[in-house]
This record gives C-alpha cells, structure tokens and sequence, in this order.
C-alpha cells in the first residue's frame, strides 16, 4: 500500500488541521445555555477525538447572527443552503487542486488504485449525539446504492462501478473503511472531494433503517406510507425521508453531519440552526460554525433576488447573482451596507451550443456531423459583441475548453474558430450545399425546405436569453433561420433524454481539474442526461453498456477509449496528455460551440460577514462555497 499521508502531508495537516493539537474547546452562547440546563452534554463530549481544526481567513470569529439568503430553489438541491453546509469524505483545496482531509483524516491508496483505506474520525456524531462510524457507510452501500428499489440504475457507473462491476466496501473497524475496485481507480479521490463524497455521508443508519424493509416488517412500513397519503411504496417514503445524494435533507428529524440542520420548514423559507455536535473547531478550540443560524427565503424568481439584493435584505449570495447586474449592484453598494466580490468563475463557456448530431432528421444529421457546418456556424458568432455588450468586456471569447488554471490548457484549444469571420461563414455554408436562399434570404437544404434551428433551452445560472438572442442574429445574418425556445428545465430535460432537442444549450462547468478529469461530459459522450444534447443516442449507448441507444461512430468510439484510458492511468503524466488529446479533438471538430467564458461571477456579502475570501474560484467544479469553510464566516458582533 502507498500511504499518501508522507512527511510533507503529515506537516502539512498538523498546522492546517491541528492534527495532533491540545485545546480547551469553547462554544457557542446558545449552546452553553443547554449545557447548562442539561439539554446537551459539554462540548468537549460532543467533538471527536481529532477535530478538524479550519484556519480562518481573516481572525477568530464572533458567535451569533443568522445569516438571510433568497433562491428561486429554496427547497432543491440548487438552492443556497447546499452550498453553505455541505460536507463531504474529502475536500478539494482553495488552490482548486490539491485534496486535503474532511470527514477522512486520512488515507492509503494502492500504487495501483485498485484499492482505497479510508481512516474516519474518531467519535464524531451526527447532529442527534448518535455516533456516526463505518456501520452507516455500509448502510448507504448495501442498503441504499446496491438496493434496486432505491436505486433501480444501480450506483453511479463512474465513480462506483469502475470496470462495469460494483465497488466492494469492507468494514475493517468502526472508523476504517476499504474500498476495492474491478479496474484502476486513480481518480477515486477527487469523486470523494465533490459530491460523490457527500453522498456517503448522507444515510444515518439508526434514523433512516427505520424506513427500510431490511430493518423494519413490511407490515409497519406500509403503514407507514398509508398514513402519508402521498406516497403508494416503501422507497418513496425513504426518500422523503433521507437525503437524496448531496441535497440537503428536507425531513426535520433527519440527522446531518453538516454545521446546520434543519428546524423549520415553511412554504416559503427554510431555517437551519447550528449543529451542536459539528465536529470542526478553529485555532483557538471554538467550536464552529461562528453563525447561528441560515434561514433560505423562496424566491419567485431571480428579479426578486437581486430587488432583495439592492435593498440590503441579503447577507450572502452567490448563486442567483449576475455580472450583467453589476452596475446595479455598484450602484447600491453604499446603500445596501454589502461588498461585491469578484471571484474567477468556472465556465469554460458560459453558453454552450450543443448541434444534436443523433437527432432523427437525416438532413439535419448529416449537416450537424459534418465538421464544416460547425466551423461554419462557429465563425458566424461575434464573440467580441458578446463579450461587450454582456460582460462589460471582462470575459474571454472562445470556444468550448477547459481554464487557464488546468494542468491540460493550451490556449490554440479555447482559440480554435471562435474568431468572427462571416465571410468564411458563408463560404463554408455553400460548400455544403446550402448555398441557394428562399424569399426571406434565408438558406434552404439540400431537400428545399428552410435551413432552419430550433434551440431549446432553460433560463439557469448563466445570461442564456440575451447571448442567445445575439447568437440568432447573428446566424440569421449568414441566412440560417433561428428560433429561440425557453422552455422549464423539466421539460428540457425530458425531451433532452428523449433525443428531440434539435439544438440544446447548457453552462461549460467542469472546465477546471477538481471534475475536467473525472467529467468531461462536453468532449464524450459518456454522460445520458439533461445537460448533454451533443449525441444522446450515442451517450445511451455507452451508459447502458449497448443495451439501448446508438451505437457510435469509429471517431466518437476513440473520444470514449480517450475517456477510459484517462479514468484508469496512474500516471498523471500520461493522463494529462489523455486529457489534452480530448481537448485537441474538440478544438478540431467543435462538437460543441462555445461563446465567452472565463467571466468573474459576482458574490454578494454583508459588510459585517466577515471571513469571506476576497477571492477565490467559484462553481459547480469546486461546488461552491465548500472550499472556503462557510463555518468559519462570521458576523462582527457590536
């Protein structure tokens, strides 16, 4: 076994995480009070043997305050709450590379990566003083993900199959934990330091058994769920119950691990309160989170957030916030007592153009799978227009590609065709054959009807209408009609699924290495989902293992062996090139359309939240807020 805690990591955790440090822990005024009348037992029961120690970022905070945030999703996982409080087995670093400790203190993976240790913390509790150990990992693995009611997919085929055969976890005490896999699994350790690592921290066992027919007679369960009148199955109740992969739980007795459970539920907003039993102190053996509490205010859509946002109603947002709102904020700023951070957003673009190459129109196909038509329709943007006119200049024109800051970029990639050149353009779309036009003056294809694109898409977390809206001009300007359609993310994503979005759009995450190297959803297509409209059928194909969809092309099926060799490789040379080969792929044959990417993202703070970094990486790819500890913000208290 390789041990990866060597001298410099052991250095490195005993100052970063008070590894093996003596304090005298102190707590919060609130729950002193309990301690006090006998409600909860001292703190110095309630912290593990080894707690996390958090360097702050600025001091040694102030206990109190709650902190107020509005989202249009206050009750899913898109809404703020799961980007202040999500915890996870491991973390990824500010750096947005290095892996550092969370829930494991520590780990050994085989110089072969077929096998992972995973050394727990030592009396850590969920937020009830229930102890949590290896007994509830086996409870989601077993229990949960290998279960075909609750999980009629199976685990996830990436991160927990590698090889096409399910992980094996074994228990080797209450706090140690084996994973062993089919195949190499070098990447296994930045999965845990996303979500995938939250997921596994997600089923308290002596809460959650109680809805499960393993532990409980079916008679009762059924019981159960005829008492709810809103379910008809045992597995429905269990979800309503637990917490469905990394959202937070919205059942008010689950227990949690994170810095805040939950404690009131009302149509309109959600109110957490610090978790007596978290187990992360700072410095000086304060036991965190500083704040007492986060209340999520539902939001009917994001206008109302940034109205809430001018007017000081907001402590902290950094999710329905916008660049193109920055004069606003600007103007505001005095009045509504908050700062305006500008952190580097994560999007390698920020509206990305998916041509659906399986798309059931056999004209349309062989227009979208021929690489002159992409190019073509590549040339056509103006960038630097968008750019302008959206992001006051501040992005980058370019096109699909992963950020500056990863170890596969090369800037010929971002680079390749997204310069402005309709004549080109133009040219291009002749030699295709659309070169004769209708009254209109638009283009007509090769079988005399109108050249038309429909593009389907949902108004989330990137300027999607207005870049769009100069998209349509400007490929209305070399005679392809185009057509806007806005429609709910539920229905893209059925109708993404059922291969009849002619065009989709989506955001460029994953363009930095926490997830460029385990997901690059944009450059295979090794991911069925909403997000993914570039090859559906292909894309089933590969995730059913051939079972349904469509078989790839020879040069589609290389993007996959790409994919593959870069999953099981343990040497991170080899998979760097494997990474930029994918890369090069792209830059060559534009399976997707990129616009600006590269843009800051606007984070919205409270003059007295203080320990927010001044800057930072902010997104999907880090998962926002995780890297920075929220735990230890803090209100400066008169």
């Amino acid at each position: 076994m390789k041990r990866l805690a060597l001298s410099l990591l052991i250095a490195v955790m005993a100052i970063a995480l008070g590894a093996s440090v003596a304090l005298a822990y102190n707590e919060a005024p609130m729950l002193q009070e309990r301690v006090a009348k006998g409600l909860l037992p001292p703190v110095e029961e309630r912290l593990p043997e080894n707690p996390q120690v958090v360097q702050v970022v600025e001091r040694i905070g102030d206990y109190g305050g709650i902190i107020d945030s509005s989202s249009i999703a206050a009750d899913s996982l898109l809404g703020p709450h799961n980007f202040l409080m999500g915890e996870g087995m491991l973390r990824t670093d500010t750096d947005y590379s290095t892996i550092v400790p969370n829930m494991a203190e520590s780990w050994e993976l085989s110089d072969d990566a077929m096998t992972l240790v995973l050394h727990l913390r030592k009396g850590v509790k969920w937020s009830d003083g229930h102890p949590f150990t290896a007994d509830d990992i086996l409870f989601w693995w077993e229990d949960v993900e290998l279960n075909e009611e609750l999980r009629p997919a199976g685990p996830n085929r990436r991160v927990w199959q590698p090889g096409g055969e399910p992980m094996k976890v074994r228990k080797i005490d209450d706090y140690t934990i084996e994973l062993s896999f089919a195949k190499p699994h070098p990447l296994i350790l930045r999965n845990l330091a996303h979500g995938h690592g939250m997921t596994m921290l997600n089923f308290p066992k002596h809460y959650l058994k109680q809805f499960h027919p393993k532990y409980t007679p079916m008679e009762e369960l059924e019981k159960m769920v005829a008492a709810t009148d809103a379910f008809d199955e045992w597995y429905q109740l269990f979800w309503d119950k637990a917490r469905n992969d990394f959202a937070v739980s919205l059942d008010l007795g689950c227990p949690t691990l994170d810095a805040f459970v939950l404690v009131e539920r009302e149509p309109g907003m959600l109110r957490f309160e610090r978790n007596p039993y978290y187990w992360k102190v700072d410095a000086e053996g304060n036991q965190l989170p500083y704040i007492d509490g986060v209340r999520v205010h539902k939001a009917s859509n994001i206008t109302t957030v940034n109205a809430k946002i001018i007017t000081g109603e907001e402590d902290f947002n950094g999710f329905h916030t916008s660049l193109q709102q920055l004069t606003t904020y600007k103007q505001y700023e005095e009045q509504g007592d908050y700062r305006i951070l500008l952190y580097n957003g994560t999007f390698g673009t920020e509206v990305l153009i998916q041509f659906n190459q399986t798309w059931e129109d056999p004209v349309w196909q062989q227009l979208a799978r021929d690489v002159r038509f992409r190019r073509a329709m590549s040339l056509a943007i103006d960038r630097d227009e968008i750019n302008n006119t959206l992001y006051f200049g501040l992005g980058e024109p370019r096109n699909t590609s992963v950020l500056s800051n990863s170890v596969a970029y090369e800037e010929e990639f971002a680079r390749s065709y997204a310069y402005y050149d309709p004549d080109e353009a133009n040219r291009l779309l002749d030699e295709l054959g659309l070169d004769k036009r209708d009254s209109a003056g638009f283009r007509l294809r090769p079988d005399g009807k109108r050249m038309s694109i429909v593009i389907e898409y949902c108004e989330a977390d990137t300027p999607k209408t207005p870049t769009l809206e100069l998209v349509k001009a400007h490929w209305d300007a070399v005679g392809v009609h185009t057509t806007l359609k806005l429609i709910s993310n539920t229905l893209e994503s059925e109708r993404a699924m059922a291969n009849q979005i002619q065009v989709g759009i989506h955001h460029a995450d994953r363009s930095t290495d926490p997830l460029f190297f385990t997901e690059p959803y944009w450059y295979a297509p090794i991911q069925y989902g909403w997000e993914q409209n570039t090859w559906p059928l292909w894309a089933q194909w590969y995730t059913t293992g051939g079972t349904a969809g469509e078989e790839p092309p020879e040069h589609v099926r290389y993007l996959i062996d790409i994919y593959e060799r870069m999953q099981t490789t343990t040497d991170e040379d080899e998979r760097i090139e494997l990474g930029k080969e994918l890369l090069r792929q792209q830059a060559e044959n534009l399976w997707t359309l990129g616009t600006v990417g590269s843009a800051p993202f606007v984070i919205i703070v409270k003059n007295n939240l203080r320990n927010v970094p001044e800057t930072g990486w902010w997104g999907w790819d880090g998962y926002f807020g995780y890297p920075y500890h929220p735990e230890q913000f803090f209100f400066v208290q008169d």
